[in-house]
């Protein structure tokens, strides 16, 4: 735990998390299990981290769902429905029949949610599913960003930019969808730190060039990235690369020193504490993991060929695991892509802006179709290994 106490924390806390969404909780002979094991060690250090761990799980089961015996229940009233996602006031909702987004009256017997999805819907607080018995459109709801997008781009490039920018992928024609992750591109459409970051650049540079001072750039960019945030829903990548960029902010005005790795632990303690269940979601662990290699190639010193491998081979392990295949195609795909992907992205989002976007599109639509030919080029030339 010697110089990176808090993301040893973290690393702990998660795993008692998700123990619990394997196992069922027997107390009793856990806690033996690990006094066992911290005793034959007869270190402090680890006497610490399985109390984290311990805790890591009291902590998921305090704040497991309590309102869980509603299975088996009816329910009715008005909804605001995205796809199968049903949203209110009282409870959210995965809804058992995909809907055109708007607001509903519905109708229906609560149950489980799938169990192949249980992780991304409780990572969003989304802890039941609905078969609906009975539905009425009240009113649909245009977004105007999409609609913004799909007059300015061909459908596939809108698909593409609004799922990028909003982290919402159904517009995204399933083929093409396909070939982006299994040629290792993926995270282009995860709402995250590539994302943030040029964001959180881009408003840096527009303002510093207005004459702003440090601090208040920083402050600005942090309340325009948290509208943001809510804007697309707080998506778990998201956060986290929100939470470091705060982070580190805050450190640097203080005058501290900043540890990345340490930093990290921090933002995944203060997410988890706010939903636990976050820990289980397949988006958030892909960017804890990329960032923490990042982070331990930056304090190794190493250069910046093993700063560019080590994300991309570290996430490696959760892909196989979570999606049974591997991107062998990522390191060449990525090293043209997101170059191509931190133009392409700004231009899209100044686009939306009425007049400015006309002048943008033809670039833009370029930019994002040779990502396209990136990832079925070199999808052809490395296939995807299906485990």
């Amino acid at each position: 735990m010697r110089g990176y106490p808090l993301i040893w924390a973290f690393l702990f806390f998660s795993a008692g998390i998700t123990y619990t969404y394997f196992f069922t909780i027997n107390f009793a002979l856990l806690l033996f299990l690990c006094g066992a094991v911290g005793l034959i060690s007869l270190r402090k250090g680890f006497f610490i981290l399985i109390f984290i761990f311990l805790v890591g799980i009291l902590y998921s089961q305090v704040r497991f769902p309590s309102h869980l015996s509603m299975k088996g229940s009816v329910i009715n009233g008005t909804f605001e429905v995205q796809g199968h996602l049903a949203y209110s006031r009282r409870i959210n909702l995965y809804i058992d029949r995909y809907l055109r987004d708007g607001k509903y009256y519905i109708e229906g017997n609560v149950g489980e949610v799938p169990h192949d999805l249980k992780s991304y819907l409780w990572g969003r607080g989304f802890y039941y599913g609905l078969k609906l018995t009975r539905f009425k459109l009240l009113s649909l709801k245009r977004s105007f960003f999409r609609e913004r997008l799909k007059e300015l781009y061909p459908d596939d490039v809108a698909g593409f930019l609004y799922g990028a920018i909003f982290g919402d992928k159904r517009d995204i024609p399933q083929s093409l969808k396909k070939s982006i992750y299994r040629s290792g591109l993926g995270h282009l459409l995860a709402v995250s730190g590539l994302h943030v970051g040029l964001i959180a650049g881009v408003l840096w540079l527009f303002l510093s060039f207005w004459g702003f001072s440090p601090r208040l750039i920083f402050t600005l960019s942090v309340a325009l990235l948290f509208g943001y945030l809510f804007l697309i829903g707080f998506q778990p990548s998201a956060i986290r690369a929100f939470t470091l960029f705060a982070f580190y902010g805050v450190g640097k005005m203080m005058g501290f020193r900043v540890n990345p790795i340490n930093m990290l632990g921090a933002s995944g303690l203060l997410i988890e504490l706010w939903n636990p269940f976050i820990a289980w979601d397949a988006g958030f662990q892909l960017s804890f993991a990329a960032f923490f290699f990042i982070a331990l190639s930056l304090e190794l010193g190493l250069g910046p060929i093993p700063l560019y491998v080590s994300p991309q081979i570290g996430v490696f392990p959760i892909i196989a695991l979570r999606f049974r295949y591997l991107p062998l195609a990522s390191l060449a795909s990525n090293f043209i892509a997101v170059p191509v992907f931190s133009i392409a992205l700004p231009l899209a989002i100044l686009s939306l802006i009425p007049f400015i976007g006309e002048f943008l599109a033809p670039m833009v639509t370029f930019l994002v179709e040779l990502i396209f030919f990136i990832s079925l080029l070199f999808l052809k030339l490395f296939p995807s290994l299906n485990l």
